[in-house]
């Protein structure tokens, strides 16, 4: 209850102060977002324990991680984000690098956090780090939002077809009024997401970074039990994927 307070405060004082700053709202957004992350770099640079975990971790194998989780880690994994969490094995920004050592890892999920990355520079770069890191064989299962629905959605106008989506026409939240806005919340999220994905697209960027095989999978489905295990809340709505090492 303390912390709804405070984040509605906060809130209430940012409609205040950033029309009165000198930059936009979406540049100190970011900069607020990058003073965070140097924040997290450096600590993981000069912290005493967070260097012995590292360098514990890169000693480990057989890893399941789980990336970007938010709230959402789960027991048994590698779970890393770079906000405040729950059952975090530690904040890290994995946009520079990932702390395992090359093929230690069975598996890495990221669920609904590749939209959130720079497409040119930072995707290919994250990539490439969980290239590194699997073991021949072992999957990375991306989930993003799918762009493909939405966009159906809108060209048929149907309410229905949006209410698949978990968005009810009739009663849109407060600053929704058309579909357009829906649209433009998927694809930006204020700035946080920064693109849009359908399956081609993400399948050939996997495979230019050197993944040997990428498939289409739906909900709950994997070739490996450990991956099944999907958020019901991203279910209507996205795209599911898997690339093998």
């Amino acid at each position: 209850m303390g912390s709804l307070r405070l984040r509605r405060f906060k809130q209430r004082m940012g409609k205040i102060l950033i029309p009165s700053l000198p930059i936009c709202r979406a540049t100190f957004n970011q900069l607020r977002t990058e003073l965070v992350a140097f924040g997290v770099r450096l600590s993981c640079r000069i912290n005493p324990w967070k260097i012995y975990k590292i360098k514990m971790l890169q000693k480990a194998n057989d890893l399941s991680v789980n990336i970007g989780c938010g709230p959402f880690g789960e027991t048994g994994w590698i779970n890393l984000d770079i906000i405040k969490a729950p059952n975090l094995w530690k904040r890290f920004d994995v946009r520079k690098s990932l702390p395992l050592r090359e093929n230690s890892a069975l598996r890495i999920r990221c669920e609904h956090f590749l939209e959130h990355l720079d497409f040119h520079d930072e995707v290919p770069h994250f990539l490439r780090h969980c290239l590194r890191c699997l073991k021949k064989g072992g999957i990375l299962r991306i989930v993003v939002p799918d762009i493909p629905k939405y966009l159906a959605a809108y060209q048929s106008g149907n309410k229905n077809e949006w209410k698949r989506l978990g968005w009810d026409l009739d009663h849109m939240p407060e600053g929704f009024e058309t579909q357009m806005d829906i649209l433009n919340h998927v694809f930006r999220q204020n700035g946080e997401h920064r693109y849009a994905y359908d399956y081609r697209t993400l399948a050939r960027l996997l495979q230019k970074v050197g993944f040997s095989e990428v498939r289409q999978m739906r909900f709950g489905l994997s070739s490996d039990e450990a991956l099944q295990g999907d958020l019901e809340n991203h279910k209507n709505y996205s795209l599911y994927l898997e690339a093998v090492k």
